[in-house]
């Protein structure tokens, strides 16, 4: 069985065993660094939503699939996508969904089960990041079960409880936060740290926490939850 998600910058072990097939997803908000999609993509099945054609396409990797309205990307990057007979799931600007949510929801039909590493979310509004973590967070509905946001700067997993992970990074962060995603969550633990925390209850009204950071020599920590959903936000800088 498959524990690991494993990026450039570090290697994840869950718990709970993640689902084999395991989903590279790129969205519309900030651009990757190309060396580093590239690394993080390996051998994954490549999606896009709508941009993030854009991205793959300036790193030269053909995605398996694009879903979205086109009214992001640009008209090189679309274009580029049909002419090399991609599938393309074209929606109209006006609909219910944000391209990411059909994104997710196409992946969990496709492969009935399957972890998302998701790239392209950060930079730009805070309602399109919020939207974003959130609607990957309830992608677990339709089968997306394990799940990350990341790009070189910035990684949050999510973590659902009962579970605990083991984080392995290759270069020292800068920050560790622990984001409740969830009105609370119970049994939280975190070592590794200059501030652990053991067994509390974190509520998402009161999220203090955050910016806390690796002890001294040390490349690695360890967090556990009981009951409900935590983000586990790295930064590097």
């Amino acid at each position: 069985m498959n524990h690991l998600l494993i990026l450039p910058q570090l290697r994840c072990t869950f718990k709970n065993p993640l689902p084999e097939k395991q989903v590279f997803l790129v969205a519309g908000g900030k651009a990757p660094d190309t060396i580093w999609l590239k690394k993080a993509v390996g051998t994954a099945p490549l999606w896009c939503a709508d941009h993030g054609i854009d991205a793959c396409m300036k790193a030269k990797l053909v995605p398996h699939h694009v879903v979205g309205d086109g009214d992001s990307a640009t008209t090189k990057g679309w274009s580029w996508a049909k002419s090399l007979q991609i599938p393309v799931d074209e929606y109209p600007p006006e609909k219910d969904l944000t391209d990411l949510q059909l994104t997710l929801q196409k992946i969990g039909k496709a492969y009935g089960e399957a972890s998302v590493i998701l790239t392209g979310v950060w930079g730009g509004r805070f309602d399109h990041a919020f939207s974003n973590i959130f609607s990957l967070k309830g992608a677990a509905d339709f089968g997306i079960n394990g799940a990350c946001a990341a790009d070189e700067k910035e990684v949050l997993i999510l973590l659902k409880g009962s579970n605990n992970v083991h984080i392995e990074t290759l270069n020292r962060p800068e920050v560790i936060s622990l984001l409740p995603l969830s009105s609370e969550c119970t049994g939280l633990s975190i070592d590794g740290v200059h501030w652990p925390l053991d067994q509390v209850l974190l509520k998402n009204t009161l999220p203090y926490a955050i910016s806390n950071s690796l002890t001294p020599s040390n490349n690695e920590f360890h967090v556990t939850i009981e009951d409900g959903w935590v983000g586990i936000y790295l930064y590097w800088k």
